[in-house]
Parts: C-alpha cells; structure tokens; sequence
C-alpha cells in the first residue's frame, strides 16, 4: 500500500504488524508553542478523508481512543540524518512516531500518514518504516485569481489538496488586465474599481470579487501550518488594464482605461518614467510584506508590449524601458527583504542576483537564465505543466490552447526537462525545482479547478518529489489511477478519462 503514496516515498520498509486508527491520534510533541498545525491539518483531514473524529488531539488522554502520535522535531539532525525538509515515519502497532528538523518535514510525514489512511480498508494501516526527503525545493501550483476570482473557501481547501502530495509553494496570481484582487490601503480604487469587470450576462451583470487583508493573513497562516509558503503575484508592468483602470495617471499618457472583458494581451502597461509609479510600486510591495509571511514576491514581468513606452516624451528617452522599470520592481522588493520572482521573459535584464525566474516558454530560455546566473524554476507551457491546456484532443473536454495529457505531466521532472539542452559549460544559476500553472479564462468554481488541475497536479508532484518523471518510478500510472479513484469516493470532481 505504501508504495501507492504520490508523490512516492523515497524509502519503505516494512514491518510485521499493522495499526488501526479508532480515534484521535494523541500529539506528544518535542516542541512547544502554537499549535495551530494540529487544528488546521484535523480541517484537511476532514476534507479529503471525512473522519467521524478528529485525526490529532493534543489534549486526549485515554489510549482505546488511538494510539499516541509522538512528533520529534530536532533542529540539531540537519544536514546529519535529516535534510531540513525531510521526515522519518515509523507506523507500529501501537502508534505513529515522526523524526523532522522542521514543521515542514512534520507536515509532510502527517501528510503521508493521511495518504496511506485515504488507502486504507477501515483504518487500518500496514506497520512501516519510512525515511523521505524531497529532492526540488520549490515544489510549486499557480493559481489564478485575477481572470475568475475564487472565495477564500475554495483556496483553502486547495492548500488541502497541495499539502496532501507534499508541494510546498502556492502562487496566486493576484492581478491581471481582467481583476485586482488584493485590497491596498492607500490605493482603494484598486479593488473598488479593478476588482470588478461586466459580465455581460443577464443573469449575472458584474464579474469579479476582492478578498480582504484579513482573508489572505488567514490563509497565509494556513499555509505555514501545512508547510506551504505562498507566493503573491501582482503582475506588472504589463497587464495592467484593472490598475490603470482605477489609476490611469500610472500610464504614460493618463487616458481612461478599462478592466478588460477579454483575454489576450493589451497595450496597458505602467509608465516607465514615473515617480508615481515608484512610489505606487513601494506601496504594492510593503502591503504584501505586511499580508504574506513568505520570503518571496512574484513581480510579474510577462506579455509586455513596449509600444506605449515608444510614444511616451519620458519613457522614450530610456534605452531600454522594459529594463528600467523591471529593474525598479525587482530592487523595490529586496529592499522589503524578500526575493523577486519573475516570468521569463525577465531573464533576458540585468536584476538582482536574488532574483528567481520561473521559465515557461521553453527550455532554451531556461539555459539563458541560468547562464546569466538566476535560480530557476521551471513551469514549461509544452505538453507538460499548463493545466488550463485539454486533457486530450476532444471538442467534449474543457480547455484551451492546446492539449496537456495526464501521461505528459507524469513525463515531466526538472532536470531532466533541461538536460537535453545543457551545454558543457557550467552555469552559475540552479534549478531549484517546478511548479503547474492553472490560468482561469476557462475556469470559474471550485470544482473545474478539481477537474482541470488535480490529477495532472499530482503527476507533476512525482517529478518534483522524486527528481525523477514519473513514467521512471514504479507504478506512477497506477498510483494515480488509485488516487482518482479515492478522490471521487470523497467527492472531489476529478478528470475521469484516458491519461494518454
């Protein structure tokens, strides 16, 4: 049953014996404070096993009730018989012992523990000795809020799903033409005016919706319990339409614009040149800080058209606009103390040597950031990691863009991905790991993200778990065929057809 886990576990040994889950598991802790894991990881469990009780209690008492879970959680094994993120699960018959260095490694092991119980026939668990560790360290999901917004509801039970195949990045594209998402204080109009769009639909005449700062603070902490750091993305200085809708004197030319009813790329781009724009830039990023706890900020950088930049008297005396303004982002959030992370049409500019860029448009981009030094992580739109893309080549399945199979995400790991196309001499950047992008044009409630994203998600997760594509490890194929079936058992709205 173990060897069923995904992303798959990187070492099994059985032992005789096997343990039967009757109620809470009792937390006996090696670290003190808050406890806000154990409550957040019980809601997740609930969510994807439906439990009748509670998996962890940290105050049950009587042992019929369950075995004891005793969590070890020892900074001092780092680098030693642990890395940082990884975990030791030992499952007897009279309980669960975890070994970590950090709350991530905890909940991961957790996280483990809960697959084999959605496994399981009546709770019951085969006796084990597991020792995993990942070998990416940004194991990443993109999700986009800016083109249909999704409630706080809904991202929370995605972190569920995340922490269940242990990925440990959430990034939420906050912005783009069609929404502005995020509440800034000192720039209201943002969601007052971007966070809206028409409709266009009798039934439904506005499109759109904002969350507070206290939804987002909620769901980062959410996020830390589970081991997930999110990554916010206000994607500038293209892709503007909904900020200079609120704000046209951010532009080069002040003119009205509009929150976009399309999808595509239009020429709404923030002016170069500005003082307001820097100061509007400083305000964006120290609103984020406040909000996300998380060491990065995603700048955006994407599909920017320069011909307003061309007719702009400011911009037009700039060598290179792009580079200018770009530069301004990237060294307005090193300045907060976080790290820029940027699409990759980026990497081509000079930016801070903390600057991370997520390639997407092929692996040739991904050799030129790591030759220019940049850590890189790697989202290929090609058959691979594009999950807003068809399931298969069929006028009866949602999608768009192309076709991205379940078999081509299980085919995909990072290194491998840009093997192929190193050369011989080294480059001082790194990849450090992937992610699946899910873009929303197509996609408005909770259950087509189930739909769209789930199970290719997971395939992905082999890869980044592992270092290896899943079509390499034993049974990848059928592991998650098992996961589907479980997930629809427990009411998730899972792809149903052919992988190929």
């Amino acid at each position: 049953m173990w060897n069923q886990v995904v992303p798959q576990l990187r070492e099994i040994q059985p032992v005789s014996g096997t343990f039967t889950l009757r109620g809470p598991l009792r937390v006996q802790s090696s670290t003190t404070g808050d406890a806000r894991w154990v409550t957040r990881i019980n809601r997740a469990v609930a969510r994807l096993l439906q439990l009748p009780f509670p998996l962890l209690t940290i105050d049950h008492a009587d042992a019929e009730h369950g075995g004891p879970v005793v969590v070890i959680q020892d900074p001092a094994t780092a680098g030693t018989t642990l890395p940082d993120d990884g975990y030791e699960l030992d499952v007897t018959a009279s309980g669960v012992t975890i070994r970590c260095v950090s709350a991530a490694g905890r909940a991961h092991a957790l996280a483990t523990l809960t697959y084999g119980l959605l496994l399981s026939e009546e709770w019951t668990l085969p006796a084990v000795h597991i020792t995993d560790s990942p070998e990416s360290s940004w194991r990443g999901f993109m999700l986009d809020v800016a083109r249909h917004f999704f409630p706080a509801e809904s991202l929370h039970h995605t972190l569920d799903y995340l922490w269940l195949l242990r990925l440990n990045r959430f990034h939420l594209h906050l912005t783009d033409d069609q929404g502005w998402r995020m509440p800034i204080p000192e720039y209201p109009r943002l969601t007052e005016i971007g966070g809206t769009r028409p409709a266009g639909t009798s039934d439904n005449q506005w499109d759109g919706g904002t969350y507070t700062q206290q939804e987002l603070r909620e769901l980062d902490a959410d996020a830390d319990a589970l081991g997930i750091v999110i990554v916010p993305e206000i994607d500038l200085p293209g892709h503007a339409s909904a900020a200079l809708a609120a704000y046209p004197e951010l532009s080069c030319s002040g003119a009205e614009h509009h929150v976009e009813t399309r999808w595509g790329i239009f020429p709404a781009v923030m002016c170069a040149q500005s003082s307001e724009v820097r100061a509007f830039l400083a305000q964006i990023y120290r609103a984020l800080t406040e909000v996300f706890s998380g060491e990065y900020i995603h700048i955006g950088g994407d599909e920017v058209p320069g011909e307003p930049w061309g007719q702009c008297p400011r911009c037009s005396t700039l060598e290179d606009p792009y580079q200018t303004i770009v530069r301004v982002m990237a060294d307005t959030v090193v300045a907060t103390g976080r790290r820029p992370v940027a699409w990759d049409e980026a990497s081509a500019l000079e930016l801070p040597a903390e600057t991370i860029i997520i390639n997407w448009r092929g692996p040739e981009g991904a050799i030129n950031a790591l030759h220019r030094g940049y850590d890189l992580i790697l989202a290929p739109e090609g058959r691979a990691a594009y999950l807003d893309h068809k399931h298969r080549d069929s006028l009866l399945e949602p999608g768009r863009l192309g076709v991205c199979t379940v078999d081509d995400s299980l085919s995909f790991a990072p290194e491998s991905y840009v093997a192929a196309h190193r050369t011989d001499s080294p480059a001082p950047g790194a990849v450090i790991g992937g992610q699946a992008n899910l873009w929303t044009e197509g996609i408005r409630v909770q259950r087509e993200v189930e739909y769209m994203g789930y199970l290719r998600l997971a395939a992905i997760a082999q890869g980044l778990w592992t270092g290896i594509p899943g079509h390499g490890t034993s049974g990848g194929a059928a592991s998650l065929a098992t996961l589907r079936t479980r997930l629809h058992a427990a009411g998730y709205a899972v792809y149903p057809g052919s992988f190929q």
